[in-house]
């Protein structure tokens, strides 16, 4: 056992559970299994990752322990050991990886792009590759983060290389999918500048005195606690059922600076009391991730949908399903659209044109009540313009992110004869049961309800 500086934290060695091709540097510096307390009569065991399926699962997993002892050394004042910190090899960092636009780039070689930007409504022709989706040091200069990336990225690389030469939905091609899927959602520029507007909304208020960093540097915590997320939760999605949709018609499929969507067709068009916010666990849950101008993975609620599909495999003839998928992208994209064919820009800039009045003029939407009554039955809270809010009044702060209203669905894509989710009747609204036997939602009396 190996004693750290924090004398909190005891640390056993995991060599056993680190892939043979990391290198005896990682080896060396990983290192996890108990975390003990003082004030606790009892160590907390830390979640084994033997269990995780492929490397960068396993890495990610051992990440998250080196971080979470970072944060508990933050708490104290002595410094707590975690290995020689190195520079990351990469400064030019990429937030979707060059893997998932190649089969998008010019003759699928991985080098010049084409692309429409939303902001300018403009198509630019070969536009470099390398430069895409990308800033400097944008996971921050760790290189084992960086190497646990790039596995995860690896593997996706493999899958769709597997799927475009016919290959079959095998049960490793669906675990690499549904990791990377998740991992990628989480993990653009879009998705770290939304959590950090979230961040900076729920602590920019009226008279208060919490610390507030600058944007970028809210930024750069929304990446870091995105990748500590993702190791506690990347199971989230293995209830989800997946398809591969393949494309039989003439219109391609798209991709974006933030590929990896997340929708729900039973939030849109059988919207629950309340008007609540939807989000990876709830019923009705809906992930697009193209993979090629041809192919795109879909996961769906198995309890609210149905699709038809040939051992996973959706065959589709459709131009309007196409165009149902590609508009989730025009949507939800941070500024641009990556497209295979120079030819088809028009087609593009139509569609373009079309989902730009459904994008969200603001991020969020953000709502103050400050106390009005308090007795012993309670507190009672009233809505008041920010502007009206007088320093030092207790208050309530509710934040929604916007999200985009999608035109239309894919036809194959239908509602169940009996669409279900599970609720015990609070705001927590409908989740399913996946993640309430995973433990990813918290609260008791949940039963399964008829949506």
């Amino acid at each position: 056992m190996r004693r750290t500086a924090h004398d909190d934290i005891e640390l056993s060695p995991v060599d056993d559970l680190v892939p043979a091709d990391v290198g005896i540097t990682f080896r060396d510096i990983m290192m996890s299994a108990t975390i003990r307390s003082r004030n606790s009569s009892s160590p907390i065991i830390a979640r084994a990752v033997s269990h995780w399926r492929t490397p960068g699962e396993r890495l990610i997993v051992l990440l998250w322990f080196r971080y979470t002892l970072h944060i508990t050394a933050a708490r104290g004042r002595e410094p707590i050991w975690c290995g020689e910190m190195a520079m990351a090899d990469n400064k030019n960092q990429h937030f979707v990886p060059r893997t998932h636009l190649k089969p998008f780039t010019l003759n699928g070689e991985g080098l010049a792009i084409n692309l429409f930007n939303m902001t300018g409504m403009k198509a630019i022709q070969n536009a470099p590759a390398k430069n895409q989706c990308s800033k400097d040091y944008f996971y921050g200069q760790d290189p084992q983060l960086e190497q646990a990336i790039q596995s995860v990225e690896g593997h996706y690389g493999k899958a769709v290389r597997h799927l475009a030469e016919g290959g079959s939905v095998q049960s490793g091609v669906d675990v690499v999918l549904r990791r990377y899927v998740y991992h990628q959602y989480l993990r653009t520029e879009a998705a770290a500048q939304a959590s950090a507007t979230m961040m900076l909304a729920m602590t920019d208020l009226p008279g208060s005195d919490f610390p507030m960093p600058t944007f970028g540097e809210a930024v750069k915590i929304a990446t870091k606690q995105a990748m500590l997320h993702y190791a506690e939760t990347m199971r989230i999605v293995d209830d989800l059922k997946m398809c591969i949709v393949r494309n039989a018609t003439d219109l391609p499929f798209v991709t974006s600076d933030n590929p990896a969507v997340l929708t729900n067709r039973l939030h849109y068009q059988r919207p629950p009391p309340g008007k609540r916010a939807f989000g990876v666990k709830t019923a009705g849950a809906l992930f697009f991730l193209p993979l090629t101008p041809s192919s795109l993975a879909l996961f769906y609620d198995g309890a609210v949908y149905s699709i038809a599909h040939k051992r996973h495999l959706v065959d589709v003839r459709r131009l309007s399903d196409v165009a149902a998928l590609n508009d989730h992208q025009y949507l939800n994209c941070a500024a641009n659209i990556y497209f295979g064919e120079w030819e088809g820009r028009d087609r593009v800039a139509i569609a373009a044109a079309n989902a730009a009045a459904r994008r969200p003029a603001t991020p969020h939407t953000r709502t103050h009540a400050v106390i009005d009554q308090s007795d012993d039955l309670g507190e009672r809270f009233k809505v008041e313009p920010v502007s009206d809010i007088r320093d030092g009044r207790k208050r309530l702060v509710h934040v929604v992110m916007n999200k985009p209203t999608p035109s239309t669905w894919p036809s194959f894509l239908r509602f169940r004869a009996n669409p279900s989710g599970w609720s015990n009747g609070t705001g927590a609204g409908l989740t399913r049961r996946g993640c309430l036997d995973q433990g990813y939602v918290m609260g008791r009396g949940y039963t399964r309800v008829r949506v």
